[in-house]
């Protein structure tokens, strides 16, 4: 409907070509979530989690799903959850896996290891993509810390002190993948998504390649979560197939929209990136799907916006969106690993948090724009 004519199979293959390595993302994040179990820094982390008192228990969750997720994404729940007391009550479980979705998905406006990232990069220059991550981790702390503070009104700040402190056994390893994937992106060249997916494997192999067993288990257990992921390959990987062909062609509803945008006020574009995402993924409609046509909108309108605070504003969006959809693979995973209602986590006070975040998080991104 809205191509004037199907590809050719030149065209078809070019677009496959082009999907590929989204595709090879989500088994890349399998293989960390399934090397995280054989890691020693990630068991002593997951043991001062469970050691928290219960009243710090969720700061110590959204902090740590947080700094995991940053690398690991989905992968963290599992260990989150693993640490959580046993025989805790409906409510305390529901806080926990609440806070952990909210640490993880934050992480998704600083962190290069998410498909938002490897997305935005289709329409951003890579020196446009690093500057917005750079800008992420201000975005980030602020809603770490406006969000624990509302959720935990007698916390202070000894509290967080103490519950950050869970995560001093990892924090090494993390600087290091951190520091292998910017810099193999930085002399080879790559995309931060291309970087992730040869950069990961190596360093799981070298920190496991003297403990064949562990080498081995990671592998099976790698090959079993990728058969229960298909479907989410899937829907990214046909998303952008025909993200791809919107930016090949000339589409006119898209050509009318172009010009129907761009006489909005520049302000105004900030927000409606973050806040349509996060509608739209209440009512199903996965944030790749939303973010393919926006960054298509916006980086071909002739609008005086910079491209980092573009990307920025549709990292913002796909973290709203992951925080209130049922079909939120967050909200799925973690309802299944607390055994609480999917429901309730997609509508609960998350959803409040991604609303505001959707339209505060646009108003910081125009205030940041007055130093551009």
């Amino acid at each position: 409907l809205m191509f004037s004519r199907p590809p050719h199979f030149g065209e078809l293959f070019s677009g496959i070509k082009f999907v590929l390595v989204f595709a090879g993302l989500i088994p890349t994040m399998n293989l960390v979530k399934a090397a995280a179990r054989y890691n020693g820094a990630v068991l002593k982390t997951q043991r001062f989690l469970g050691a928290l008192p219960k009243t710090m228990t969720t700061t110590g969750f959204q902090l740590s799903g947080h700094a995991f997720g940053g690398v690991m994404n989905t992968g963290v729940f599992p260990i989150l959850a693993a640490s959580m007391p046993e025989n805790s009550d409906y409510n305390y479980r529901n806080a926990c896996a609440e806070a952990s979705i909210r640490g993880m998905s934050s992480s998704a406006t600083w962190s290069p290891f998410f498909v938002a990232f490897a997305v935005g990069q289709v329409y951003i220059s890579p020196k446009d993509s690093w500057i917005a991550l750079a800008l992420g981790v201000f975005v980030s702390i602020i809603f770490l810390i406006a969000t624990i503070f509302f959720v935990n009104k007698n916390l202070n700040i000894s509290f967080i002190i103490k519950s950050g402190a869970c995560l001093k056994p990892i924090i090494p390893q993390l600087t290091i993948i951190m520091a292998s994937v910017l810099l193999s992106a930085i002399i080879f060249k790559l995309t931060a998504l291309s970087a992730v997916i040869i950069v990961m494997p190596i360093l799981i192999y070298l920190k496991n390649f003297k403990n064949f067993n562990a080498l081995r288990n990671i592998f099976f257990e790698t090959k079993e979560s990728i058969k229960g992921n298909v479907d989410d390959v899937i829907i990214i990987s046909a998303a952008m197939f025909v993200g791809y062909f919107v930016t090949q062609n000339d589409i006119v509803f898209l050509s009318f929209m172009i010009n129907d945008f761009s006489v909005l006020p520049e302000w105004l574009i900030l927000i409606i990136i973050p806040l349509s995402m996060c509608i739209l993924s209440v009512f199903g409609v996965h944030p790749v799907i939303t973010s393919t046509i926006l960054l298509t909108l916006f980086t071909t309108s002739k609008i005086n916006i910079p491209d980092s605070l573009i990307m920025q504003a549709h990292l913002i969006g796909w973290c709203s969106g992951t925080l209130g959809s049922v079909v939120s693979l967050s909200v799925i995973t973690c309802s299944k690993l607390y055994f609480v209602s999917t429901f309730r986590l997609a509508f609960g006070q998350n959803l409040i948090f991604a609303l505001s975040f959707s339209l505060l998080g646009g108003l910081m991104l125009n205030l940041l724009k007055l130093f551009f």
